[in-house]
C-alpha cells in the first residue's frame, strides 16, 4: 500500500500519527493566592510568589495546613485536589494560580460559592501576553480563554487546557475486563494520570510513578511519554485498537460458532421431523383412494392443456387483429389511388379564368404558355404528366395486395375459430377433472394427505434455505484496517525500541548517580524496564523497587523523574514539564543528615536544570534551614500555616 492509502485507513480508524519529536513541555508556577473562611468564621488569605528552584512549605507541627497549601496549588493545576480534606475544601472561596505553561502565561481562577451545600465551583482561565502581566493584582489586562461551572466540568476544562498546551494526547490502555460485556474495552487516561509524574507519591507508596493503582501498566506509559520515546501516545492507541479488533474477531467467531450450533440443531430437528412426515406420508398414500393420485395428475394435465390453449388463442387473437389492420390499410390505399386518378382526370380538363384565392383574372398569355410549355396557368409550375396506363396499372397492383391481405385475414379468422373451440374444450375437460377431484377431496384421508405434503414441503424448504453445515464457517481473515494497524504498530514499536535502547541505559546511569547523591546507600546499579518495573542491585544483592525502604523508594522515585528530565534535556527535547510536587518529604527518614542531603542535592540540580521547579512540604525545619535560602521557605508565624 502507498503511504497515502495507509494514512487514509488509519484516519478512518480514528488514528493520526503525530510527529515523533515531542513538543517542548514546561510548567512554571509564578504565584499562588487563596482566600476563604474557616468554620469558626475566621478569614484566611494566602499570597505566595514563586519562581524556578526548590521551595519548601514548612511548619514544625502536623495538621496545620502544609499539605492543604500544596493541595490548593494542585487543585488549580490538576482540576481536582488529591488529598485535601473535605473540611478545608469547604473553607475555600477563591484560588488563583498564575502559571506559565509551555510559554503561555495564564491565570487559573477557582471560585466556590460556600453558601450552598455542597459548594458550587466555577473556573475561569485568563490569558496574559507575558508572565509579567500576571504580576498585577487585577484581571483588567487579562483576556478570558474559557470557563466552566461544576466540579466535573472544571476538572475537564483544566485537563483539556493543560493537555493541549503541553501537546499531550490521551493514553489509551486496554482493560481486559472492561466494557459493557466485561470482555475488554479501551480506557482513556488524560491529565489527572499525567499529573502523577509531577505530584510524586509518598515514600510508603509502592507504585513507581503516578497515582492510579487500578491500572498497573500506566507507570510504563508515563515513563515512555516523559522520557521522550517517539510515538509514545499513539502506540497505546494502536495497541488498544488492535486489542479491540481481536475482541471483535473473537466475538464474531463465538457468534458464528453459536449460529452454526443453533442451525445445526435446527437442521437436525427439521430433518427428524421431515423423516417422520415422509413416513406418515407413505402410510397415508397407501391408505388413500388409489385413484386420488391419478385424478390429481389428470387435473394437473388438464390445467397444462388449458394454459397452452389460452396462450395459443391469445396469439391467434393478436394475429387476427394484425391482419384486420393490414386489410384496412390496403383498402384505404386502393381508394386513395382511385380518387387521386379521378381527380386528376377531372381537374386536368379545367381552364380557370381567375385565381381561386384572390379572384384576380388570369391573363390569356398564361393559357397560351400552358398549352405550349405544359406549365400551369395559375401557379406557372410544370404540369405533372397524366398517364392513364400508369394509373390503371397502379390501381390494379394495389387491388392484388388487398386481395392477398384479405386471404391472410380469412386464414387468421379460421384459425382463431378453431383455437376458440379448442380452448372451450380444454375448459370443459379441466372443469370435469376438478369436479372429480373435489369429490375425492371431501374424504378426511385426502385432507390429512394434503396436510402432510404441505408440512413436508415446508421442512424441505427450510433445509434448503439454511444450506449445509459446512458452508457457514467464517474465513477468519483479518480486514484491511486490522492488517494496516498491525503493520504500523510493528513499525512504530521498532522505532520506539530503538530509541529506548539508546535512552534507557543513560537513564539508568543517571538514576544510580542521583539516588546515591540523594542518600541511597550501597546502590550498585539500576535496571529500569519499559514495562515500569525497576530492578536494582544493592550491596551486591538483587532488590526490587518494593524491596527498598520507604525513604529510599521516595529518593529513587525523585531520582528517576529528574533523570528523565535530565536525559531528555540533554537531547534538546525536554519531555517532562519540569515541575515536581513532593508532600511530607522526610517523613520516613531516620536521620536528619539524610533528608538534608536530599534537599541540598535537589537545590544543586535546580541550578543545573534551568526551569526545574520543586515544591515540597516538611515538618522538619532542620531539613531545610541550611539547605535552602530563607526566601524559599514558606512557613507560618502562628500555630497554623493560614
Amino acid at each position: 500500500m502507498t503511504a497515502a492509502m495507509v494514512e487514509t485507513v488509519l484516519s478512518e480508524a480514528g488514528i493520526t500519527l503525530p510527529s515523533p519529536v515531542p513538543p517542548p513541555r514546561r510548567i512554571e508556577v509564578r504565584r499562588l493566592r487563596a482566600i476563604g473562611t474557616k468554620n469558626d468564621g475566621t478569614s484566611f488569605s494566602i499570597d505566595q510568589t514563586l519562581e524556578p528552584g526548590v521551595w519548601a512549605i514548612m511548619h514544625p507541627k502536623n495538621l496545620v495546613g502544609k499539605t492543604s497549601t500544596l493541595e490548593f496549588l494542585v487543585w488549580a493545576l490538576r482540576g481536582r485536589p488529591r488529598e485535601l480534606g473535605a473540611d478545608v475544601k469547604s473553607w475555600v472561596r477563591r484560588i488563583a494560580v498564575d502559571v506559565v505553561v509551555s510559554g503561555q502565561a495564564v491565570r487559573v481562577v477557582l471560585d466556590q460559592d460556600t453558601s450552598q451545600e455542597p459548594g458550587q465551583l466555577g473556573c475561569r482561565i485568563l490569558s496574559a501576553g507575558s508572565a509579567e502581566e500576571l504580576s498585577t493584582d487585577v484581571n483588567t489586562n487579562l483576556r478570558p480563554l474559557a470557563q466552566a461551572d461544576g466540579e466535573p466540568q472544571v476538572a475537564g476544562l483544566i485537563g483539556t487546557f493543560m493537555m493541549e498546551a503541553l501537546g499531550l494526547g490521551y493514553t489509551s490502555i486496554w482493560n481486559p475486563r472492561g466494557g459493557m460485556d466485561g470482555e475488554g474495552a479501551a480506557q482513556n487516561h488524560g491529565w489527572p494520570a499525567y499529573f502523577g509524574a509531577c505530584y510524586l507519591n509518598r515514600g510508603g507508596d509502592k507504585l513507581l510513578l503516578g497515582d492510579i493503582k487500578e491500572v498497573p501498566s500506566l507507570p510504563a506509559k508515563l515513563l515512555d511519554l516523559f522520557i521522550g520515546i517517539p510515538y509514545a501516545s499513539v502506540l497505546t492507541h494502536l495497541s488498544t485498537t488492535q486489542r479491540r479488533f481481536m475482541k471483535e474477531t473473537r466475538q464474531a467467531a463465538h457468534r458464528a460458532d453459536q449460529d452454526r450450533a443453533a442451525r445445526r440443531n435446527e437442521r437436525e430437528q427439521w430433518q427428524r421431523e421431515l423423516d417422520e412426515v415422509r413416513q406418515q406420508l407413505d402410510e397415508a398414500h397407501r391408505a388413500a383412494d388409489p385413484g386420488a393420485a391419478e385424478t390429481m395428475a389428470a387435473v394437473d394435465a388438464a390445467l397444462d392443456v388449458l394454459r397452452t390453449a389460452r396462450q395459443a388463442f391469445a396469439d391467434a387473437e393478436d394475429m387476427h387483429r394484425s391482419t384486420e389492420q393490414a386489410c384496412l390499410i390496403a383498402e384505404q390505399q386502393v381508394m386513395d389511388a382511385k380518387e387521386t386518378w379521378q381527380a386528376r382526370r377531372v381537374l386536368g380538363l379545367l381552364s380557370p379564368t381567375c385565381c381561386p384565392r384572390c379572384e384576380e383574372p388570369i391573363e390569356q398569355a398564361r393559357h397560351v404558355t400552358e398549352r405550349q410549355n405544359a406549365s400551369c396557368a395559375v401557379c406557372t409550375r410544370p404540369l405533372p404528366p397524366v398517364s392513364a396506363e400508369f394509373a390503371e396499372a397502379r390501381i390494379a397492383e394495389l387491388g392484388q395486395e388487398l386481395a392477398g391481405q384479405q386471404e391472410v385475414r380469412q386464414q387468421a379468422s379460421d384459425r382463431l375459430a378453431v383455437l376458440g373451440e379448442a380452448l372451450q374444450e380444454a375448459h370443459r375437460r379441466h372443469e370435469e377433472a376438478r369436479a372429480r377431484l373435489e369429490e375425492i377431496q371431501v374424504a378426511p384421508t385426502y385432507q390429512a394427505l394434503r396436510d402432510l405434503e404441505i408440512r413436508a414441503a415446508r421442512l424441505e424448504g427450510q433445509l434448503q434455505a439454511t444450506g449445509t453445515a459446512g458452508n457457514t464457517s467464517p474465513s477468519g481473515a483479518p480486514g484491511t484496517t486490522e492488517q494496516v494497524v498491525a503493520a504500523v504498530l510493528e513499525v512504530l514499536n521498532a522505532v520506539a525500541k530503538e530509541a529506548a535502547d539508546h535512552l534507557f541505559p543513560a537513564l539508568n546511569r543517571q538514576i544510580v548517580t542521583l539516588a546515591r547523591d540523594f542518600g541511597v546507600p550501597n546502590l550498585d546499579s539500576v535496571d529500569l524496564k519499559r514495562n515500569g518495573h525497576l530492578n536494582a542491585k544493592k550491596g551486591g544483592k538483587s532488590t526490587s523497587f518494593d524491596g527498598f525502604q520507604p525513604g529510599e523508594r521516595l529518593r529513587v522515585r525523585i531520582a528517576m523523574v529528574i533523570a528523565m528530565l535530565r536525559v531528555s534535556t540533554q537531547r534538546g527535547l525536554p519531555a517532562h514539564p519540569g515541575l515536581l510536587l513532593i508532600d511530607a518529604i522526610g517523613s520516613e527518614e531516620v536521620t536528619t543528615p539524610d533528608a538534608t542531603k536530599l534537599i541540598s542535592e535537589l537545590e544543586k540540580l535546580s541550578r543545573e536544570l534551568p526551569g526545574l521547579q520543586i515544591i515540597l512540604t516538611t515538618a522538619k525545619p532542620e531539613y531545610v534551614r541550611d539547605a535552602l535560602p530563607r526566601e524559599r521557605i514558606i512557613t507560618g508565624d502562628r500555630n497554623y500555616m493560614f
